[in-house]
């Protein structure tokens, strides 16, 4: 398979098809492919609905394979690209859906190799990719964890986030303060925890994303870290995590964890269908007929969400 049919198979993909042959004569053909997607970056950037839904697929996949192949020098490409409103209904978030949340920090991650400065300057910066940022957060706290920056360079870093977000208080920066003390109680960053607690009786914290009364308590147990639990994957393979996306939505057992009365209902849900169902979930269609989370098993933070969602459970009923 040449390049032009692999980014035809792309384009036209639907259903639960992975285009996984395609992929791989993109990986092969890289140097020719790469100046292409670079281009549909820059015209995403200048008009973010310009792209047709073929574009938007090969957008899709090609940033992904960007976090599989580490591909260092569109860094600063990959940062702009998300450098905008990632909120639902966005068209970023139409592009990416839950990858937006899911796999950015991957992304970033691998696509940093190690530039912590590159993401740092990326989370102070004054754009409105909240979920993004919080991302880059991740991939900072990741770089710690495997030795990338000591505790002292992430010291620094985390109070020069807190100082930029507190210059701006909004919507976004109370987000972003409640995931960054998320990260900091999960690293035992402990020289932090009087500062987020004065934070919490300021009530500047975003309490759909982090409870108050878990920054007081500053403890976590030994729940595993970003790279550990593979939250971030440094071996990050697209078909595979795509495939396991694919997988972790079979009705069969979802509907054994159901109540019988409410088989209809996620039985109207799965009729959605579909790969891009699975990524760019119809959230309209969940709110309508989601599932009371009392009825299901309860999940742990980092586990996908009883309801359905995709999204992880502290992202979604946890709220």
């Amino acid at each position: 398979m040449n390049l032009e049919q692999a980014l035809l198979v792309i384009a036209t993909a639907h259903g639960n098809e992975l285009p996984v042959e395609a992929l791989e004569a993109v990986k092969m053909n890289w140097s020719v492919f790469y100046p292409d997607l670079e281009r549909l970056i820059d015209q995403f950037i200048t008009d973010d609905i310009s792209l047709t839904d073929e574009q938007q697929a090969i957008l899709f996949f090609g940033t992904l394979l960007l976090a599989e192949l580490k591909y260092v020098p569109a860094l600063s490409k990959c940062l702009q690209l998300f450098s905008r409103s990632d909120s639902f209904l966005t068209p970023l978030e139409g592009v990416f859906g839950d990858a937006l949340t899911e796999l950015t920090p991957t992304l970033f991650y691998n696509v940093a190799d190690g530039n912590t400065q590159v993401l740092s300057d990326y989370i102070v910066d004054g754009h409105q990719a909240m979920y993004c940022k919080a991302s880059a957060i991740e991939a900072v706290f990741a770089q710690y964890e495997v030795g990338v920056i000591d505790k002292t360079e992430l010291g620094e870093h985390v109070t020069r986030w807190l100082a930029a977000f507190l210059a701006l208080p909004n919507s976004i920066s109370s987000f972003l303060m409640s995931a960054l003390a998320d990260s900091c109680i999960e690293y035992q960053l402990d020289n932090f925890k009087h500062q987020f607690v004065e934070l919490c009786d300021k009530d500047l914290f975003d309490e759909d994303r982090f409870k108050k009364s878990e920054v007081k308590a500053w403890h976590r147990g030994d729940a595993p870290k970003l790279i550990e639990s593979g939250i971030i994957q440094a071996e990050f393979s697209v078909v595979d995590t795509l495939k396991a996306w694919i997988d972790d939505d079979s009705e069969e057992e979802l509907l054994d964890t159901l109540p019988s009365e409410d088989h209809d209902i996620f039985e109207s849900l799965m009729a959605e269908g579909g790969l891009l169902a699975n990524i760019l979930y119809d959230e309209k269609t969940i709110l309508e007929n989601s599932v009371p989370v009392s009825s299901l098993a309860i999940a742990g933070r980092n586990d996908r969400c009883p309801c359905g969602s995709g999204k992880k459970y502290k992202k979604c009923c946890l709220q």
